[in-house]
């Protein structure tokens, strides 16, 4: 495959988007979102309702954030304290 390194998720796969490991994956795709396009296409809050609904014990905020990274292309880390604190106002409570 050109391009793609030994060991790495293939193109397509949400583990191969910055920010989101494979039980982040796993978790993703057991609420419905099995492509990074099903995760552009929803959003990150939509997607993080979802998973908070069917996970709420192992579900944090750094989720929510990991999220709208990975859809950016930016780490968590680099968000913005305010973009933060909007995504955490559209989360459904």
């Amino acid at each position: 495959m050109k391009g793609h390194r030994p060991g790495a998720p293939p193109e397509g796969d949400l583990a191969g988007m910055l920010n989101i490991g494979p039980v982040t994956a796993g978790r993703l795709r057991a609420v419905g979102v099995a492509t990074p396009e099903d995760l552009r296409r929803l959003g990150a809050v939509e997607a993080f309702d979802r998973v908070e609904q069917a996970s709420p014990q192992v579900t944090t905020l750094v989720l929510l954030y990991a999220l709208e990274g990975a859809l950016r292309g930016v780490p968590w880390t680099a968000l913005t304290d305010e973009l933060k604190a909007d995504l955490r106002d559209r989360v459904s409570n």
